[in-house]
């Protein structure tokens, strides 16, 4: 029978060794922790729910680390560092060695991002991980949502869809299929929001598909765009445009600020709105996730 104390125990030391260079004074153990920083300090939070953000048959390693990462990808979308983490579990399971391979995957993304895990909460209930995520600016500048020009270009990083397919792989026993770790492990694009935080004007994490996450800056910023369909790179069809989970960012920049390692997929028009353009006869519509009205 595993116990509460037990658990805590098992999460108590996870990205330690980073606290001093995160600033926590007070790390797990006391009613709150205290992080002390001389700079302003963001934060989010993500749930992740058992059937709607991951399969109850992940393994514990991936879930632990997914909840985590898609929590993160809003650091990046901020153009910050991550610092710290902490973790609100509701689980039924009784097996120690599933909360020990979960500890793992937490741990294995404070490696990588070198984050301090500083506090949480432990519950039995239906498996659901609430992660609060917290980071720094890298200078004085953030990424925002309401930024973005007339003229600027609209950009992404990598095909859309890739998440979409890792999904459909795994519920297919793919375990071969090169885009798994899109779906089980998405990586945050924390030095791509640490690459653009002086040149783009907006930006976005595209959790609930690219079309939808874009519009809201286009609502933020109070303006629209021209979406140029053949020029977004897909993984298997149009649909995928709509696709959520991809965990990319999708950003404006002046066009004199362009790299070729970004797709241009568009530009920020003064009329408000989204047109689509497509000599390869494609057709759009804003589709994105909703929790509320997807099933």
């Amino acid at each position: 029978m595993v116990s509460e104390f037990e658990l805590i125990e098992l999460f108590n030391n996870i990205g330690s060794e980073y606290n001093e260079q995160n600033g926590i004074v007070l790390s797990p153990g006391d009613d709150c922790a205290i992080i002390d920083l001389p700079l302003p300090i963001v934060t989010s939070i993500d749930a992740s729910i058992c059937d709607v953000h991951f399969p109850n048959n992940a393994s514990a390693k991936d879930i632990g680390y997914r909840a985590v990462a898609v929590a993160l990808s809003d650091i990046a979308a901020m153009g910050c560092q991550p610092r710290a983490f902490s973790i609100s579990l509701s689980c039924l399971n009784q097996d120690i060695s599933w909360y020990k391979d979960l500890a793992d995957g937490f741990t294995n993304i404070a490696d990588e991002f070198q984050m301090s895990l500083i506090g949480g909460d432990v519950t039995k209930g239906p498996l659901n991980i609430n992660v609060v995520v917290y980071g720094t600016p890298y200078n004085s500048k953030f990424l925002k949502r309401n930024g973005a020009k007339m003229g600027d270009f609209i950009c992404i990083t990598k095909p859309v869809g890739r998440a979409k397919k890792g999904l459909e792989d795994f519920q297919n026993n793919k375990s071969e299929s090169s885009f798994l770790a899109d779906y089980l492990r998405p990586k945050p694009q924390i030095e791509l929001g640490k690459k653009i935080v002086n040149s783009a004007s907006s930006c976005i994490d595209i959790s609930d598909g690219l079309l939808s996450d874009l519009n809201h800056i286009l609502v933020s910023s109070k303006v629209g765009a021209t979406i140029l369909l053949d020029d977004i790179p897909i993984t298997s069809d149009i649909d995928d445009i709509n696709a959520g989970d991809d965990y990319d960012l999708c950003f404006t920049l002046p066009p004199q600020m362009m790299e070729s390692k970004f797709y241009k997929i568009g530009e920020i028009t003064e009329e408000l709105g989204m047109k689509f353009n497509s000599n390869k006869g494609y057709d759009a519509s804003i589709k994105g996730f909703d929790h509320f009205k997807n099933e």
